[in-house]
């Protein structure tokens, strides 16, 4: 009886030990030929929707946990592509060596995915990734359609798939050198930066019809403003979206918002309007970084029209009232086809095109002030006597066209008219006069109007 037990104690160790042999020796009894490779292809292939070709090895290993590990994935359609360093799936080496490709958990490991923003969609809903989760390591993902793109940079962490759509995210990505957490639950998303004291919130997230709100307390690109509170209503049919405040407030003016791209050439078109603006709050300095260095941010994130109207604003010395702004960015230049700045007794028009041309920063302008009374205007906003003095008594008109290089602080005139148009001596001098007098090397006295009052 003894011997009995014994030989069947011995029959069960050797079959534990040829198991475990052949699990671990499996690894190396899996080809990965052409076919089992194609097969792979088209399995992420159709789980993302883009064209997949493997470049990279295909290895099986046992750990930490028994996976699939895929290096150098090649992704692309029409319009885009990109390459993922690594996909590692949790899946079965039994079902391997049967040449079943089924899996569990998905690992996205560095390098770029692509999301066309048409499949935003089907992305959210994904029959194969139901009670799975989707997690991702240092991934640069660019978003893309016909029209624009934009990345964000090192996405870190998790997005789980219950009942075929997305139930959750969480996670961590960069823009620029700012981080952001993301996360979404119960069709809310959220993302947060503490760095810049930045929140924002969207309600209904998957449904056409969403509730955006924005939380944002830090100096921002916009001269003057530190605050921003924004909640919008927002709603897409096809290619057309429109997003339209339902409240809209910073530290120094509230309003509305409406963007939209209803438009024939379909492009982003933001109108604003605003009421009782304190624009005293607004110093030279940050007009003049403004249009030294954040213009030109904002016209490089996207192209479109911006329209805005500041009625009834409070300013320093109260020399204008309003302002109406029309301004296009396209492909990363400026135009400024009207920006009005008005009240009863003065006014100024600008249009103009602001371009970056090898180093230099150059605005091409076409000026127009004008004014009721020059000595009532001086007497307002000058403190020196003699230049009240010198000034006009009556009605003023001024016409100039030149070029301002921005990032050296230098006007050159090419063109002026005050009752008659300068000539090539005037013109001469009056550039010396601008840029040792008024300027004077600093793109802020730019906006010092009392300055020019010494070229009288």
């Amino acid at each position: 009886m003894l011997k009995k037990n014994a030989k069947k104690l011995l029959i069960s160790i050797l079959f534990l030990v040829f198991s475990v042999t052949t699990y671990v020796c499996s690894p190396f009894l899996i080809n990965f030929n052409n076919d089992k490779k194609a097969g792979i292809e088209n399995l992420i292939s159709e789980l993302i929707f883009y064209k997949v070709n493997i470049k990279g090895n295909i290895q099986y290993k046992l750990n930490p946990l028994p996976s699939l590990e895929i290096s150098e994935v090649h992704i692309k359609n029409d319009e885009e592509n990109s390459i993922l360093n690594k996909i590692v799936l949790n899946v079965s080496i039994f079902d391997l060596l049967k040449n079943k490709f089924s899996y569990k958990n998905i690992l996205i490991n560095s390098g770029e995915f692509i999301i066309n923003l048409n499949n935003l969609e089907i992305l959210s809903s994904i029959e194969e990734f139901d009670n799975k989760k989707i997690n991702f390591e240092k991934v640069n993902i660019k978003f893309f359609d016909n029209k624009q793109t934009f990345s964000i940079n090192e996405f870190s962490g998790n997005i789980l798939y219950k009942n075929k759509k997305i139930d959750k995210i969480n996670g961590k990505f960069y823009v620029g050198d700012i981080l952001f957490k993301i996360k979404f639950k119960e069709n809310q998303l959220s993302l947060k930066s503490p760095e810049i004291n930045f929140k924002a919130s969207i309600e209904n997230f998957l449904n056409p019809k969403k509730l955006i709100k924005l939380d944002y307390n830090n100096s921002s690109i916009f001269p003057g403003v530190e605050s921003i509170f924004a909640s919008f209503t927002y709603e897409q049919n096809k290619n057309k979206f429109s997003l339209i405040t339902k409240e809209f407030e910073t530290n120094i003016f509230s309003g509305l918002i409406n963007i939209n791209n209803n438009n024939e050439k379909n492009i982003i078109v933001l109108d604003g309007y605003f009421e009782n603006s304190k624009f005293k709050k607004i110093s030279n300095t940050d007009l003049a970084t403004f249009l030294s260095q954040n213009l030109n941010l904002l016209a490089n994130l996207f192209d479109g029209r911006i329209k805005l109207s500041f009625n009834n604003f409070k300013s320093d010395k109260e020399v204008f009232e309003n302002i109406k702004l029309n301004v296009l960015f396209q492909n990363g230049d400026i135009f400024f086809e009207d920006i009005n700045i008005y009240s009863d007794n003065n006014s100024i028009n600008i249009k103009g095109r602001n371009i970056t041309y090898q180093k230099d920063n150059l605005f091409f302008y076409d000026v127009i002030f004008s004014t009721k009374n020059l000595k009532r205007l001086c007497a307002q906003i000058c403190d020196d006597k003699f230049l009240i003095d010198k000034a006009i008594d009556g009605e003023f008109k001024l016409q100039s066209k030149g070029i301002l290089n921005i990032n050296k602080s230098k006007i050159t005139v090419q063109e002026n008219f005050v009752n008659r148009e300068f000539n090539d001596n005037e013109i001469q001098k009056l550039n010396t006069n601008l840029n040792s007098i008024v300027i004077f090397g600093k793109l802020e006295n730019l906006f010092d109007l009392p300055r020019y009052f010494t070229l009288l």
